[in-house]
Protein backbone atom coordinates (compact mmCIF):
# COMPACT_ATOMS: atom_id res chain seq x y z
CA UNK A 1 0.00 0.00 0.00
CA UNK A 2 1.41 3.41 -0.98
CA UNK A 3 2.06 5.92 1.81
CA UNK A 4 0.38 8.47 -0.43
CA UNK A 5 -2.96 6.68 -0.19
CA UNK A 6 -4.82 9.48 1.67
CA UNK A 7 -3.70 12.05 -0.91
CA UNK A 8 -4.67 9.78 -3.77
CA UNK A 9 -8.09 8.98 -2.30
CA UNK A 10 -8.65 12.70 -1.75
CA UNK A 11 -7.59 13.27 -5.35
CA UNK A 12 -10.02 10.63 -6.56
CA UNK A 13 -12.92 12.15 -4.62
CA UNK A 14 -12.00 15.66 -5.74
CA UNK A 15 -11.84 14.31 -9.28
CA UNK A 16 -15.46 13.23 -9.09
CA UNK A 17 -16.52 16.72 -8.00
CA UNK A 18 -14.29 18.67 -10.39
CA UNK A 19 -15.20 16.55 -13.42
CA UNK A 20 -18.87 16.75 -12.47
CA UNK A 21 -18.91 20.51 -11.89
CA UNK A 22 -16.84 21.26 -15.00
CA UNK A 23 -19.30 19.27 -17.14
CA UNK A 24 -22.44 20.55 -15.40
CA UNK A 25 -23.17 23.51 -17.73
CA UNK A 26 -22.50 21.54 -20.92
CA UNK A 27 -24.27 18.34 -19.88
CA UNK A 28 -26.68 17.02 -22.53
CA UNK A 29 -25.63 19.69 -25.04
CA UNK A 30 -24.26 18.75 -28.44
CA UNK A 31 -20.73 19.76 -29.37
CA UNK A 32 -22.17 22.49 -31.59
CA UNK A 33 -24.40 23.79 -28.79
CA UNK A 34 -21.48 23.93 -26.37
CA UNK A 35 -19.49 26.09 -28.77
CA UNK A 36 -22.51 28.32 -29.47
CA UNK A 37 -23.67 28.77 -25.87
CA UNK A 38 -20.48 28.42 -23.84
CA UNK A 39 -17.55 28.74 -26.21
CA UNK A 40 -14.49 26.70 -25.31
CA UNK A 41 -14.88 25.75 -21.65
CA UNK A 42 -11.64 26.45 -19.78
CA UNK A 43 -12.93 26.54 -16.20
CA UNK A 44 -16.04 26.38 -14.04
CA UNK A 45 -19.07 28.06 -15.61
CA UNK A 46 -22.68 28.54 -14.51
CA UNK A 47 -25.37 26.61 -16.34
CA UNK A 48 -26.62 28.44 -19.41
CA UNK A 49 -30.03 30.04 -19.04
CA UNK A 50 -32.83 27.58 -19.71
CA UNK A 51 -30.66 24.48 -19.28
CA UNK A 52 -32.90 21.41 -19.36
CA UNK A 53 -31.69 20.07 -16.00
CA UNK A 54 -29.22 22.49 -14.41
CA UNK A 55 -30.85 25.86 -15.02
CA UNK A 56 -29.80 28.36 -12.36
CA UNK A 57 -26.82 26.38 -11.04
CA UNK A 58 -23.76 28.42 -10.12
CA UNK A 59 -20.27 27.93 -11.50
CA UNK A 60 -18.56 25.10 -9.62
CA UNK A 61 -21.81 23.40 -8.61
CA UNK A 62 -21.84 19.61 -8.51
CA UNK A 63 -24.77 17.46 -9.60
CA UNK A 64 -26.25 14.07 -8.76
CA UNK A 65 -23.02 12.37 -9.85
CA UNK A 66 -21.21 13.72 -6.81
CA UNK A 67 -24.27 13.50 -4.57
CA UNK A 68 -24.74 9.80 -5.20
CA UNK A 69 -21.01 9.12 -4.92
CA UNK A 70 -21.00 10.66 -1.46
CA UNK A 71 -24.09 8.63 -0.53
CA UNK A 72 -22.16 5.46 -1.41
CA UNK A 73 -19.15 6.70 0.56
CA UNK A 74 -21.33 7.47 3.58
CA UNK A 75 -22.84 3.97 3.54
CA UNK A 76 -19.42 2.29 3.27
CA UNK A 77 -17.94 4.38 6.08
CA UNK A 78 -20.95 3.77 8.34
CA UNK A 79 -20.64 0.01 7.76
CA UNK A 80 -16.95 -0.03 8.66
CA UNK A 81 -15.71 -0.59 5.14
CA UNK A 82 -18.24 -3.20 4.09
CA UNK A 83 -20.41 -2.75 1.01
CA UNK A 84 -23.95 -3.69 2.00
CA UNK A 85 -26.65 -3.41 -0.71
CA UNK A 86 -29.33 -2.45 1.83
CA UNK A 87 -27.19 0.41 3.17
CA UNK A 88 -26.22 1.60 -0.31
CA UNK A 89 -29.85 1.63 -1.41
CA UNK A 90 -30.97 3.39 1.76
CA UNK A 91 -28.39 6.17 1.47
CA UNK A 92 -29.03 6.81 -2.22
CA UNK A 93 -32.79 6.86 -1.60
CA UNK A 94 -32.34 9.29 1.29
CA UNK A 95 -30.23 11.54 -0.93
CA UNK A 96 -32.85 11.41 -3.71
CA UNK A 97 -35.65 12.34 -1.33
CA UNK A 98 -33.68 15.27 0.12
CA UNK A 99 -33.02 16.56 -3.40
CA UNK A 100 -36.61 16.08 -4.58
CA UNK A 101 -35.25 13.80 -7.29
CA UNK A 102 -38.24 11.46 -7.17
CA UNK A 103 -40.80 14.16 -7.96
CA UNK A 104 -42.72 13.52 -11.17
CA UNK A 105 -41.34 16.64 -12.86
CA UNK A 106 -37.72 16.09 -11.77
CA UNK A 107 -35.08 15.21 -14.34
CA UNK A 108 -32.23 14.83 -11.86
CA UNK A 109 -32.11 11.04 -12.01
CA UNK A 110 -31.34 8.76 -14.91
CA UNK A 111 -33.99 6.23 -15.99
CA UNK A 112 -32.49 3.18 -14.26
CA UNK A 113 -31.89 4.90 -10.94
CA UNK A 114 -35.30 6.53 -10.86
CA UNK A 115 -37.13 3.27 -11.58
CA UNK A 116 -35.15 1.35 -8.98
CA UNK A 117 -35.36 3.98 -6.26
CA UNK A 118 -39.12 4.16 -6.60
CA UNK A 119 -39.19 0.40 -6.10
CA UNK A 120 -36.93 0.66 -3.07
CA UNK A 121 -39.28 3.26 -1.64
CA UNK A 122 -42.13 0.79 -2.10
CA UNK A 123 -40.24 -1.85 -0.14
CA UNK A 124 -38.73 -3.94 -2.94
CA UNK A 125 -35.53 -5.70 -1.86
CA UNK A 126 -32.27 -3.94 -2.83
CA UNK A 127 -31.14 -7.22 -4.39
CA UNK A 128 -34.09 -7.10 -6.81
CA UNK A 129 -34.86 -3.43 -7.39
CA UNK A 130 -32.01 -2.91 -9.84
CA UNK A 131 -32.43 -6.00 -11.98
CA UNK A 132 -33.23 -3.91 -15.08
CA UNK A 133 -30.73 -1.09 -14.54
CA UNK A 134 -28.31 -0.89 -17.47
CA UNK A 135 -27.24 2.76 -17.80
CA UNK A 136 -24.19 4.69 -16.55
CA UNK A 137 -25.50 5.52 -13.06
CA UNK A 138 -23.69 2.50 -11.66
CA UNK A 139 -20.30 3.68 -12.91
CA UNK A 140 -20.73 7.35 -12.00
CA UNK A 141 -20.96 6.67 -8.24
CA UNK A 142 -18.72 3.59 -7.90
CA UNK A 143 -15.44 5.34 -7.08
CA UNK A 144 -15.62 4.78 -3.27
CA UNK A 145 -15.53 1.04 -3.92
CA UNK A 146 -12.28 1.43 -5.83
CA UNK A 147 -10.93 3.68 -3.06
CA UNK A 148 -11.29 1.01 -0.37
CA UNK A 149 -9.53 -1.65 -2.46
CA UNK A 150 -6.10 -0.19 -3.36
CA UNK A 151 -4.40 -2.65 -5.70
CA UNK A 152 -7.10 -5.30 -5.18
CA UNK A 153 -8.95 -5.96 -8.43
CA UNK A 154 -10.81 -9.05 -7.22
CA UNK A 155 -12.03 -7.33 -4.09
CA UNK A 156 -13.12 -4.30 -6.09
CA UNK A 157 -15.17 -6.43 -8.50
CA UNK A 158 -16.90 -8.35 -5.70
CA UNK A 159 -17.90 -5.16 -3.87
CA UNK A 160 -18.84 -3.45 -7.13
CA UNK A 161 -21.52 -6.06 -7.68
CA UNK A 162 -22.92 -5.48 -4.19
CA UNK A 163 -22.89 -1.72 -4.70
CA UNK A 164 -24.67 -1.98 -8.06
CA UNK A 165 -27.49 -4.31 -6.99
CA UNK A 166 -29.94 -1.70 -5.60
CA UNK A 167 -30.24 0.15 -8.92
CA UNK A 168 -28.05 -1.48 -11.61
CA UNK A 169 -27.94 -5.23 -11.12
CA UNK A 170 -27.36 -6.21 -14.75
CA UNK A 171 -24.19 -7.73 -16.15
CA UNK A 172 -23.47 -4.76 -18.42
CA UNK A 173 -23.87 -2.21 -15.62
CA UNK A 174 -21.68 -4.20 -13.25
CA UNK A 175 -19.13 -4.64 -16.02
CA UNK A 176 -18.89 -0.90 -16.62
CA UNK A 177 -18.82 -0.06 -12.93
CA UNK A 178 -16.15 -2.71 -12.28
CA UNK A 179 -13.99 -1.25 -15.04
CA UNK A 180 -14.04 2.07 -13.18
CA UNK A 181 -13.56 0.68 -9.67
CA UNK A 182 -10.66 -1.51 -10.78
CA UNK A 183 -9.02 1.35 -12.67
CA UNK A 184 -9.20 3.42 -9.48
CA UNK A 185 -8.00 0.57 -7.27
CA UNK A 186 -4.87 0.16 -9.38
CA UNK A 187 -4.41 3.92 -9.91
CA UNK A 188 -4.15 4.37 -6.14
CA UNK A 189 -1.07 2.12 -6.19
CA UNK A 190 0.35 3.31 -9.50
CA UNK A 191 3.51 5.34 -9.74
CA UNK A 192 4.16 5.01 -13.45
CA UNK A 193 2.45 4.17 -16.72
CA UNK A 194 -1.26 4.53 -17.36
CA UNK A 195 -1.16 1.17 -19.14
CA UNK A 196 -1.59 -0.81 -15.92
CA UNK A 197 -4.70 1.22 -15.11
CA UNK A 198 -6.19 0.48 -18.51
CA UNK A 199 -5.34 -3.20 -18.11
CA UNK A 200 -7.08 -3.26 -14.74
CA UNK A 201 -10.15 -1.56 -16.21
CA UNK A 202 -10.45 -4.15 -18.95
CA UNK A 203 -9.98 -6.99 -16.48
CA UNK A 204 -12.63 -5.49 -14.23
CA UNK A 205 -15.00 -5.15 -17.17
CA UNK A 206 -14.50 -8.79 -18.13
CA UNK A 207 -14.98 -10.05 -14.57
CA UNK A 208 -17.97 -7.80 -13.97
CA UNK A 209 -19.68 -9.00 -17.13
CA UNK A 210 -20.11 -12.45 -15.53
CA UNK A 211 -22.08 -11.04 -12.59
CA UNK A 212 -25.65 -9.86 -12.03
CA UNK A 213 -28.60 -10.58 -14.29
CA UNK A 214 -27.23 -11.47 -17.70
CA UNK A 215 -28.30 -9.13 -20.50
CA UNK A 216 -27.29 -8.92 -24.14
CA UNK A 217 -24.88 -6.01 -24.52
CA UNK A 218 -21.66 -4.97 -26.27
CA UNK A 219 -18.39 -5.88 -24.58
CA UNK A 220 -17.19 -2.94 -22.51
CA UNK A 221 -13.67 -4.40 -22.37
CA UNK A 222 -13.45 -4.52 -26.17
CA UNK A 223 -15.01 -1.08 -26.51
CA UNK A 224 -12.33 0.27 -24.17
CA UNK A 225 -9.72 -0.98 -26.64
CA UNK A 226 -11.67 0.61 -29.49
CA UNK A 227 -11.88 3.97 -27.74
CA UNK A 228 -8.21 3.92 -26.78
CA UNK A 229 -7.23 3.20 -30.38
CA UNK A 230 -9.04 6.40 -31.40
CA UNK A 231 -6.94 8.61 -29.16
CA UNK A 232 -3.58 6.92 -29.68
CA UNK A 233 -1.41 9.08 -31.95
CA UNK A 234 -4.41 11.26 -32.83
CA UNK A 235 -4.61 15.02 -32.40
CA UNK A 236 -6.93 16.17 -29.61
CA UNK A 237 -9.67 17.61 -31.84
CA UNK A 238 -9.89 14.52 -34.04
CA UNK A 239 -9.77 12.17 -31.07
CA UNK A 240 -12.64 13.93 -29.28
CA UNK A 241 -14.73 14.17 -32.44
CA UNK A 242 -14.29 10.45 -33.09
CA UNK A 243 -15.17 9.52 -29.50
CA UNK A 244 -18.30 11.67 -29.69
CA UNK A 245 -19.46 10.46 -33.10
CA UNK A 246 -18.40 6.80 -33.00
CA UNK A 247 -18.25 5.53 -29.42
CA UNK A 248 -20.91 7.93 -28.20
CA UNK A 249 -21.58 10.05 -25.10
CA UNK A 250 -25.16 9.18 -24.13
CA UNK A 251 -26.20 7.63 -20.80
CA UNK A 252 -25.36 4.15 -22.15
CA UNK A 253 -22.69 2.63 -19.92
CA UNK A 254 -21.18 0.89 -22.96
CA UNK A 255 -20.35 4.39 -24.25
CA UNK A 256 -19.56 6.34 -21.07
CA UNK A 257 -16.92 4.06 -19.56
CA UNK A 258 -14.79 3.54 -22.72
CA UNK A 259 -14.92 7.26 -23.49
CA UNK A 260 -13.95 8.19 -19.92
CA UNK A 261 -10.89 5.95 -20.00
CA UNK A 262 -9.91 7.27 -23.41
CA UNK A 263 -10.00 10.85 -22.08
CA UNK A 264 -7.73 9.92 -19.18
CA UNK A 265 -5.22 8.56 -21.69
CA UNK A 266 -5.62 11.56 -24.00
CA UNK A 267 -4.93 13.89 -21.05
CA UNK A 268 -2.00 11.73 -19.93
CA UNK A 269 -3.57 11.36 -16.51
CA UNK A 270 -3.78 15.08 -15.75
CA UNK A 271 -7.05 15.61 -13.80
CA UNK A 272 -7.77 19.20 -14.87
CA UNK A 273 -7.09 18.44 -18.52
CA UNK A 274 -9.28 15.35 -18.26
CA UNK A 275 -12.15 17.39 -16.82
CA UNK A 276 -11.87 20.04 -19.52
CA UNK A 277 -11.83 17.46 -22.31
CA UNK A 278 -15.01 15.91 -20.91
CA UNK A 279 -16.73 19.28 -20.44
CA UNK A 280 -16.17 20.21 -24.09
CA UNK A 281 -16.97 16.76 -25.47
CA UNK A 282 -20.76 16.98 -25.67
CA UNK A 283 -23.43 14.61 -24.38
CA UNK A 284 -23.43 13.38 -20.79
CA UNK A 285 -20.49 15.64 -19.97
CA UNK A 286 -20.87 15.73 -16.18
CA UNK A 287 -20.98 11.95 -15.84
CA UNK A 288 -18.15 11.32 -18.29
CA UNK A 289 -16.19 14.00 -16.46
CA UNK A 290 -16.90 12.64 -12.99
CA UNK A 291 -15.79 9.13 -13.98
CA UNK A 292 -12.75 10.14 -16.02
CA UNK A 293 -11.51 12.71 -13.52
CA UNK A 294 -11.98 10.31 -10.60
CA UNK A 295 -9.56 7.90 -12.30
CA UNK A 296 -7.13 10.70 -13.14
CA UNK A 297 -7.40 12.04 -9.60
CA UNK A 298 -6.63 8.64 -8.13
CA UNK A 299 -3.63 8.37 -10.45
CA UNK A 300 -2.20 11.86 -9.92
CA UNK A 301 -3.34 12.64 -6.37
CA UNK A 302 -4.77 15.79 -4.81
CA UNK A 303 -1.61 17.84 -5.42
CA UNK A 304 -2.27 17.68 -9.16
CA UNK A 305 -5.37 19.88 -8.76
CA UNK A 306 -4.94 23.67 -8.83
CA UNK A 307 -5.80 25.13 -5.43
CA UNK A 308 -8.38 27.49 -6.91
CA UNK A 309 -10.41 24.56 -8.25
CA UNK A 310 -10.38 22.83 -4.87
CA UNK A 311 -11.34 26.05 -3.12
CA UNK A 312 -14.21 26.71 -5.54
CA UNK A 313 -15.65 23.21 -5.14
CA UNK A 314 -15.74 23.53 -1.35
CA UNK A 315 -16.87 27.14 -1.37
CA UNK A 316 -19.87 26.46 -3.61
CA UNK A 317 -20.89 23.01 -2.43
CA UNK A 318 -19.56 22.72 1.16
CA UNK A 319 -18.95 18.98 0.79
CA UNK A 320 -16.10 18.44 3.23
CA UNK A 321 -14.35 16.13 0.79
CA UNK A 322 -11.07 16.06 2.71
CA UNK A 323 -12.73 14.60 5.81
CA UNK A 324 -14.66 12.03 3.75
CA UNK A 325 -11.45 11.05 1.95
CA UNK A 326 -9.67 10.62 5.29
CA UNK A 327 -12.45 8.33 6.55
CA UNK A 328 -12.27 6.27 3.36
CA UNK A 329 -8.47 6.12 3.68
CA UNK A 330 -8.78 4.65 7.17
CA UNK A 331 -11.17 2.01 5.85
CA UNK A 332 -8.82 1.23 2.96
CA UNK A 333 -5.83 0.95 5.31
CA UNK A 334 -7.55 -1.58 7.55
CA UNK A 335 -8.72 -3.67 4.60
CA UNK A 336 -5.26 -4.08 3.05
Amino acid sequence: MTNKLPEKIYGCLMGVAVGDAMGMPSSLLTRAEIKEQLGCIDGFLPAPEGHLIHNGMLAGSVTDDTGQTLAVAKAIIADGGKVVPESIGREILAWAEREGALAEDSMILGPSSRRALLQLKDGVSPTKAGMFGDTNGAAMRISPVGMIHPGDVKGAVADTELCCLPTHGTSVAISGAAAVSCAIAVALESTGSLNEIVTAAKKGAEMGATRGRMVAAPSIARRIDWALDMVTDADEKTACQDLYELVGTTVAITETVPVALALVLLAQGDPTKTALLAANLGGDCDTVGAIACSIAGAYAGIDAFPSDLIQKIEEVNKLGLKDIALALSKVASTSC
